[in-house]
């Protein structure tokens, strides 16, 4: 009888966590983080080569001849000239809103430009991107992994190019 009584109450118990929410009556956690967002049109200008800008928050390095491209996470790349590798030479920066990765071949640049991959050809002066292939990637997540109910209320044709810290 009180084996019967012992896996009646373990029953009870199992099913009993089956229907609490886990997260209780405050719904799913909240990000720290708040999505900066750009409309497509503007992400699809933005790519420029600017004067060069000290590095901040540096992501991955890609060594292509004699120049380093050391991406700025979120922001695009910087280019530095490292001939002479006791004097690197920092020669500009390519603005690319939602940036992580890069990869060169063949004198292209690949580049994720948020959810677009994008070819761009760089001549020593001049960024010109030369191809597009649109929303290959899935949009940036959130740091933390978190939902932000700031996107709840999203405007259409818009993009998250980073995260800032709320």
């Amino acid at each position: 009888m009180k084996y019967k009584a012992m896996i009646a109450a373990l029953s009870l118990l199992f099913l009993s966590s089956c229907l609490t929410d886990p997260w209780g009556d405050y719904g799913y956690p909240e990000s720290n983080y708040k999505p900066i967002l750009m409309e497509r049109s503007s992400l699809e200008s933005s790519v420029k080569l600017v004067d060069p800008q000290a590095i901040k928050n540096f992501g991955k390095i890609y060594r292509y001849n004699d120049l380093l491209f050391i991406n700025e996470v979120y922001e695009g790349v910087h280019i530095i000239n490292n001939a002479d590798p006791a004097n690197p030479v920092n020669i500009g920066f390519i603005t690319i809103p939602g940036n992580i990765d890069i990869a060169i071949k063949n004198d292209y640049i690949y580049a994720d430009n948020a959810v677009d991959l994008i070819v761009i050809a760089y001549d020593g002066q001049n960024v010109q991107v030369v191809d597009r292939n649109r929303e290959v990637f899935p949009e940036l997540p959130a740091p933390d992994g978190y939902y932000s109910s700031d996107l709840s209320e999203r405007p259409e044709n818009t993009i998250i190019v980073k995260w800032k810290e709320k």
